[in-house]
């Protein structure tokens, strides 16, 4: 797992049995070459085209390198492309399953972020060698998918409009980290500036150590803005694993730009206290 990382997808693996390890990220993304060093690893979850929670992208050449570890492992990466659709500036680099060759890479998408959260709609790109087991193994798990929900998305999709929307999305969701990047406190004590954000639904803002991060989110709180810890995607939550992994969660793409301004006012008289 990335280190900071999804944590309900290390919970996932961990409760169906696997061991799991947490690699560090760093402005490139998971290091590759730490990975390499577990022995007996053969299974890597990523979520290279927008880091959870730290925002950075998997960079090209560690791309390949996973990549290629994979394939020399015989093992797999799970790609978690959770909000790939919202990229403000540059081009996208490929998925890592337009690269992969080897059949090596299991590609998870969502429509929850582009639609609406509460549409639990999910799917998978799988290796042709994986279909059958995955197949059989969601049909012992849920039985009866609900396929009315799925026929109107494909509808959806066949008739143009969910390239449109997204595209709508898009805009809305730049409006949002525009309007958070332009109110936003300056000169925190103890907190990173801001950094840029040129893709995903939230940005993370490091902290000097954790008690700052904590006086942080509780001073908000008190004024009712809500976010989180960055140290709480460390995998292990120990000690040792997070004093370098302190900072802010923001969320940004489900507030309107009027109520980040007025949370960012607030944040900027409460921290100032």
């Amino acid at each position: 797992m990335e280190n900071p990382g999804y944590r309900a997808g290390a919970l996932a693996l961990a409760s169906s049995g696997a061991t799991v390890h947490g690699v560090a990220v760093d402005a490139d993304g998971i290091q590759v070459d730490a990975l390499a060093k577990l022995p007996g690893c053969r299974l890597a979850y990523v979520t290279p085209a927008h880091q959870y929670p730290s925002g950075g992208t998997l960079s090209l050449p560690r791309r390949l390198a996973l990549l290629e570890w994979a394939q020399r492992q015989q093992g797999w990466v799970l790609e978690d492309d959770y909000d790939g659709e919202y990229r403000y500036s540059g081009a996208p680099l490929a998925p890592l399953a337009a690269l992969d060759r080897a059949g090596r890479v299991i590609y998870i998408g969502t429509f929850g972020k582009v639609a609406f959260p509460a549409l639990r709609l999910g799917y998978l790109v799988l290796p042709e060698a994986l279909v059958g087991a995955f197949v059989q193994r969601s049909a012992c798990s849920v039985r009866h998918h609900e396929v009315g929900t799925q026929k109107v998305m494909a509808q959806f999709i066949v008739q143009g409009h969910f390239h449109r929307h997204i595209r709508r999305m898009r805009k809305v969701a730049a409006s949002r980290r525009d309007a958070l990047l332009k109110h936003w406190p300056d000169a925190i004590s103890g907190c990173a500036p801001m950094p840029a954000v040129d893709a995903g639904l939230h940005v993370a803002v490091r902290v000097e150590s954790l008690a700052r991060e904590a006086e942080l989110i509780e001073q908000a709180a008190a004024v009712g803005v809500e976010m989180n810890p960055l140290s709480a995607n460390a995998w292990p939550s120990n000690q040792a694993a997070v004093d370098n992994l302190a900072g802010l969660v923001l969320g940004f793409a489900g507030v309107d730009e009027a109520v980040i301004a007025q949370a960012c006012r607030l944040l900027r008289n409460a921290w100032r206290r």
